[in-house]
């Protein structure tokens, strides 16, 4: 095997010096900053006290429990075209979110007192926070009104 002879190491060296110089430069990225919404939500029992419009955006939800039973908050978006009645009667026939629906996230299930936070991004669109946890009589906290309606509005669109 051949060695290089020394002057072309002495020319390569700088040549490749400055190469590695600019290569970090290349794979710089540039920070994005976005404004992280904060959205208190308060379950009791059977019910949601939240916002009803925000933003889009990255949300951070603060769920704090003030019944007396557990609870939890599942994020879903309505599938164009449907209704909240939709969602109900689908959730009465088979006890769970009906396939049009979208889980953008959930909590998990908090005891009385406790709290939990989720964090995620939304589109503009149609929300429902709701808790999916079945009572002690077999029907689901949803069942019993523990919903409530988020709308999504596009940056910059006056709330309602």
């Amino acid at each position: 095997m051949t060695r290089p002879s020394r002057a072309l190491q002495l020319i390569a060296a700088p040549a490749l010096a400055a190469l590695c110089r600019t290569a970090p430069v290349l794979a710089q990225a540039k920070p994005v900053t976005e404004h992280v919404q904060y959205l208190h939500v308060v379950g009791q029992d059977y019910a949601f006290e939240a916002p009803s419009t925000i933003p889009a955006g990255i949300v951070t939800f603060h769920l704090v429990n003030k019944g007396l039973d557990v609870h939890q908050m599942t994020i879903v978006e309505l599938g164009v075209g449907h209704t909240l009645k939709d969602f109900f009667d689908a959730m009465h026939a088979k006890g769970q979110p009906p396939a049009w629906t979208i889980e953008v996230g959930m909590t998990p299930t908090i005891q009385p007192g406790a709290e939990a936070f989720l964090t995620v991004r939304l589109s503009p669109g149609r929300y429902l926070l709701s808790c999916l946890i079945p009572a002690k009589d077999g029907r689901s906290h949803v069942e019993k009104g523990m919903t409530s309606l988020l709308t999504v509005t596009a940056k910059g669109a006056a709330p309602k």
